[in-house]
């Protein structure tokens, strides 16, 4: 048994012990021991999955390290992320700090790319997040508890709903739990943000965590980036939207941000690169009229010019309109969405205007956003070169269960040499999400499937019409203490 498998065996036992403690006297996960004028918090992150893909890549087959194909594969994935929190207070303000290692592994056949990276078993121990930080607290109580919030270190951070910014961490490889995705933090961090209502705002420096040794040289391009977010906004509890996107009624927000470092050799367009968007979010035209309360609409625009040896010239956009029928068993929402990644039609001049999707990630709005498929985003393509469509309805038939179904389809922006089609995918994923009766347990399911339109048949160099439909289960437990 290696180091690493002992220390998830080890820490996989210890789970069970605060999961039956009994309620807290908080509501942030942990638990929290005063000295003095200072808190420490220890907390703890856990999840497992299990998952199967039947007709891998439409029939063609998941290939392993040696190079032999799989037609499905099955596999299991689990990470532990045992984390601890100091809070130092001095005159009615905060310092903090906090630091996270994080054990993963992939058991199985690993994950179902055409290329598996996870086939090889692996597993990985590292350090996750280490950050330090000071909250202004009631130092400027005039805009609000904790207004002013400074950090920096290796942490999370995301803009919005995660459109352009949520994810640092590519897991793959080495690192392993590729579905799951446990890591998210940026490297080399400076946050600004300034917590006030209506408006916030944000000023941030951020590098992608990169380690292409243990990633074989397939890790993202390495990148430093520095930019800004406003936003102005109602919030849905009290003032509690100032500090937390959930907690947003609506929104309306800008961002701005430039690429001034990263491997030209792995992504040559994203030196130099400019990026700025605008968005808006939730029911906003709830303070108008109570007959739009239940009417919400989310939206985003964004840009990216690179003027440098390397010309790019991108867009991505999404309009998507929800109805929560709040009358109805269930209050069901319906929710539809056009989403527009740009494509290049011509790879071989000096101008890219594909789409680049930095470090976007599910984010905080569930499934669908922005890991457009729990079959395509995973395993056949990204967010560029697509026109997809999504129809959601998503119910809560109890207080502790929510569960829905999704449509997808997907084109090609631009169809490349020997493709005359740009239907790529359609797919529908049946999801729940269950709150267990234990605190901090959650356990959530996904039954899917998607079949190859022409498009993908060319691309493939298969033009075989019989069903080619990949099918998908998987269900991933979650803990947080």
């Amino acid at each position: 048994m290696t180091r690493l498998s002992r220390f998830l065996s080890l820490l996989l036992c210890c789970m069970a012990l605060p999961a039956w403690a009994g309620d807290d006297d908080h509501d942030k996960p942990g638990k929290t021991y005063g000295f003095g004028d200072a808190e420490i918090t220890l907390n703890l992150d856990a999840a497992f999955g299990l998952f199967s893909v039947a007709n891998a890549q439409n029939g063609q087959g998941s290939l392993s390290a040696g190079g032999r194909a799989k037609g499905g594969r099955d596999w299991a994935e689990g990470y532990i992320a045992p984390g601890l929190n100091l809070d130092y207070f001095v005159n009615d303000t905060t310092f903090y700090g906090g630091v996270t290692l994080l054990g993963s592994a992939t058991r199985g056949s690993g994950e179902a790319q055409r290329n598996s990276v996870t086939g090889t078993r692996p597993e990985k121990l590292e350090l996750d997040q280490a950050y330090l930080g000071w909250k202004s607290g009631l130092a400027f109580a005039e805009l609000g508890e904790d207004a002013v919030d400074v950090s920096a270190g290796r942490q999370g951070f995301v803009v919005g709903d995660g459109f352009l910014i949520a994810d640092g961490t590519l897991d793959s490889f080495r690192r392993g739990a590729y579905v799951i995705g446990p890591r998210a933090s940026f490297d080399n961090t400076a946050i600004a943000r300034l917590n006030t209502q209506p408006v916030r705002a944000d000023l941030f420096h951020l590098e992608g965590n990169v380690d292409q040794q243990s990633l074989r040289g397939k890790d993202n391009a390495g990148s430093s980036l520095y930019g800004g977010n406003v936003e102005w906004f109602g919030s849905s509890h009290k003032d509690h939207g100032r500090a937390e996107y959930t907690e947003r009624l609506w929104y309306l927000g800008a961002t701005g941000l430039k690429v001034y470092d990263a491997d030209r050799a792995i992504n040559a367009g994203r030196d130099g690169m400019t990026v700025w968007s605008l968005r808006s979010g939730g029911t906003l035209l709830a303070p108008l009229s109570d007959a739009f309360k239940d009417f919400a609409l989310y939206s985003e625009y964004a840009r990216q010019n690179n003027n440098g040896p390397t010309s790019v010239s991108a867009k991505a956009w999404y309009v998507e309109p929800q109805y929560t029928f709040g009358n109805l068993p269930w209050s069901p929402r319906l929710s539809y969405r056009y989403m527009h990644y740009s494509g290049d039609s011509d790879t071989s001049d000096s101008r890219n205007t594909g789409w680049d999707s930095l470090y976007t990630a599910g984010g905080p709005r569930g499934y669908g956003s922005w890991d457009l498929g729990e079959i395509y985003a995973r395993y056949i393509g990204g967010n560029s070169n697509l026109n997809s469509q999504l129809v959601q309805v998503k119910a809560q038939p109890l207080d502790d269960l929510s569960a829905g179904v999704t449509y997808y389809r997907h084109n090609f922006d631009k169809r490349e040499a020997g493709v005359s089609s740009d239907r790529l995918l359609d797919e529908v994923n049946v999801f729940a999400v269950w709150d267990t009766p234990v605190k901090g347990l959650s356990i959530s399911t996904v039954l899917g499937a998607a079949k190859a339109g022409d498009g993908r048949r060319q691309q493939q160099a298969t033009t075989d019409p019989t069903d080619r439909t990949i099918w998908l289960g998987q269900m991933i437990a979650a803990y947080q203490f």
